[in-house]
């Protein structure tokens, strides 16, 4: 665990996931990049941890340019993934061609930014959520890649003996832990809901009993995820009532799925970020700036 004394006044950044939800994210975080507000850490779950390592390797436009151009790249996400490779994320293309060649991703800007980084992900044995570190978006790209491993469509991944599933099972938006175990001061919050959203039971928990049956600690962190992810939302709203935190969400009902392969809908939703980050940048800056 962070220690908290060092991270005593400093601020974080909360990214929660949702797939191509972050869209909304991507918007928030290529406003705060071209106004160069930095600070201290970044913890991302799922789609936020990709949006996080942008965000420290300071690549403006590179998460929105991505997913407009591979949204309907059946190597990148969806069904054909699934079939060929028993992912529905295309990793191998994600990471490799893509990171490597295609939309190259800048592994030395992000060494030389000195925000830490940490991706959320579920321990498949406990169900409890585990801050991995992203010291080196190479070297820990499997860190990445177990906080982005859906349930059901994606493989546990394997780190230092522990099996890990996507965070947001454990801990959609991470900034309990922020504020309270790591010790920052204040965060700023992305959602990728609008704020009125209220989430629903999981409605695959009868495959995900089957396919996790040796896991109940798992199943119990699946089964209740609604329950937390609500009560967690009234936290934030609490945080940011006292000043704690600083929170961004999309303004209206989100209508981009998990896999989303309209890219005018992507790019609307990466606008609305934009907007509603220029529309605070001001709020935000003195925020982090306190």
């Amino acid at each position: 665990m962070e220690d908290k004394a060092k991270n005593a006044g400093k601020v974080a950044i909360v990214l929660e996931g949702g797939s191509f939800r972050g869209q909304f994210t991507a918007g928030v975080l290529d406003v705060l990049m071209e106004h160069r507000v930095e600070v201290a850490a970044c913890y991302g779950t799922s789609a936020g941890a990709l949006n996080g390592l942008n965000y420290k390797s300071r690549q403006i436009g590179r998460a929105n340019r991505v997913n407009l151009a591979f949204c309907n790249d059946p190597r990148y996400m969806g069904a054909q993934s699934l079939i060929t490779t028993g992912s529905m994320v295309g990793y191998d293309f994600m990471l490799n061609d893509v990171q490597d060649r295609l939309d190259p991703f800048d592994n030395d800007a992000y060494l030389a930014n000195p925000m830490e980084m940490y991706a959320c992900a579920t321990d498949v044995m406990f169900g409890t959520a585990a801050y991995l570190p992203v010291c080196n978006a190479m070297l820990d790209i499997d860190a990445v890649r177990a906080s982005t491993s859906l349930p059901l469509v994606t493989q546990p991944v394997e780190i230092d003996g522990h099996l890990y599933l996507d965070g947001g099972a454990a801990d959609s938006v991470p900034v309990e832990h922020a504020l309270e175990d790591a010790g920052f001061d204040r965060a700023i919050v992305v959602l990728t809901q609008d704020r009125d959203y209220v989430k629903g039971t999981y409605g695959l928990m009868p495959a995900a009993q089957r396919a996790y049956a040796a896991y109940p600690y798992l199943l119990e962190a699946m089964e209740n995820r609604h329950v937390r992810y609500n009560e967690q939302r009234e936290h934030i709203w609490e945080y940011e009532r006292e000043g704690r935190a600083f929170v961004l969400a999309p303004p209206r009902p989100v209508e981009v799925g998990h896999v989303e392969h309209d890219a005018a809908k992507l790019l609307d939703l990466y606008i609305q970020g934009r907007q509603e980050a220029v529309a605070h940048i001001d709020e935000i800056r003195e925020f982090v700036g306190k």
